[in-house]
């Protein structure tokens, strides 16, 4: 082979390969890392969305669970991954959240990974222990009140969904609970049910079969209006007014990515969201599907953040 047939291979090569590797992609098993414990809802979306992704997609999808950290852990390593498309993050709300609450972060986020889609959204939901004294939001805040500082509550660490949405409801209540960071709304959750806690914020899914199981209580949910599968429970709005939390779970490549890759995931991620298999499993458990394209999540993301700075500031949260 001549020089310049030589060179014009290495041009070729080097233009066409991003596409080539698109035109194929994916031929081999996908990486979701998702930054909480197995068992807790974060999980139990990725194994869902994963199970069908891989029928979707024709590859296997493994969850890889890399808890602690305040998500950065997670964060971390799938920002450091190879820009090709085999590694994704399942997001949660912290993505937004930690610019606001700390001043020095080991890695840029919002910078280090890109938007592919935004999967679904929750409520979060305060649960109680048993032989905990309170059955209601009310008796929460008197009891807080009557012993500021002693009250305790478990979440998913400082910037998790849960964390988040007590320490806003600390907030708009005026009353001063302390959190205990787990690695997963799950874990919390189990000591509570075995009282070495009165109370934990997790995900509502999280929680419902176990309320219905008759091992703990749900006194409310942090959306602004009752959740149609469990519409006994009352929102803590209806007692703490004008308070509202949602948690999301969205899902992001490393930036660098390929554009082609970033729509034939999206596309596919639209695809399990439209199976009647997936949405009935996440829906029964409380979830609301949204979908929709990378750009719409995006805008989530940059709203959210936003709002994140303002609440949190107003609130005075700051991480420990």
């Amino acid at each position: 082979m001549g020089r310049w047939s030589i060179i014009a291979c290495v041009i070729f090569c080097f233009c066409a390969g991003p596409g080539v590797r698109a035109g194929s992609y994916p031929d081999r098993p996908l990486q979701l890392i998702v930054p909480f414990a197995a068992g807790g809802t974060f999980d139990l979306v990725a194994r869902v969305t994963a199970s069908k992704l891989s029928e979707v997609c024709g590859q296997n999808v493994i969850v890889d669970n890399r808890p602690g950290g305040a998500t950065f852990i997670a964060e971390e390593l799938a920002a450091k991954a190879r820009p090709d498309g085999y590694t994704l993050y399942l997001s949660p709300n912290a993505l937004a959240a930690n610019p606001a609450l700390y001043k020095q972060m080991p890695v840029d986020a919002q910078r280090a990974l890109t938007p592919v889609i935004l999967l679904a959204s929750q409520p979060m939901a305060l649960g109680a222990g048993l032989s905990f004294a309170a059955h209601s939001i009310k008796d929460v805040i008197k009891i807080a009140k009557a012993k500021p500082g002693k009250l305790m509550y478990g979440a998913a660490g400082v910037g998790s969904g849960g964390w988040l949405a007590g320490e806003l409801f600390k907030s708009a209540a005026d009353v001063d609970i302390g959190s205990v960071p787990y690695k997963g709304g799950n874990e919390a959750m189990t000591d509570v049910m075995s009282n070495r806690i009165p109370l934990v914020m997790t995900g509502l899914p999280n929680l419902l079969p176990f309320m219905k199981a008759g091992r703990l209580n749900i006194l409310g949910i942090t959306e602004a209006t009752r959740s149609p599968i469990a519409s006994e429970i009352p929102t803590i709005g209806e007692t703490v007014p004008d308070y509202e939390f949602r948690n999301w779970f969205g899902i992001l490549v490393t930036t660098g990515t390929p554009r082609d890759i970033i729509e034939r995931l999206n596309a596919d991620y639209n695809k399990v969201l439209e199976s009647a298999d997936v949405k009935q499993h996440l829906t029964d458990a409380g979830f609301v599907l949204i979908g929709g394209t990378p750009n719409e999540f995006a805008s989530v993301i940059a709203n959210n953040t936003q709002k994140f700075m303002r609440v949190i500031a107003q609130a005075g949260i700051t991480t420990h």
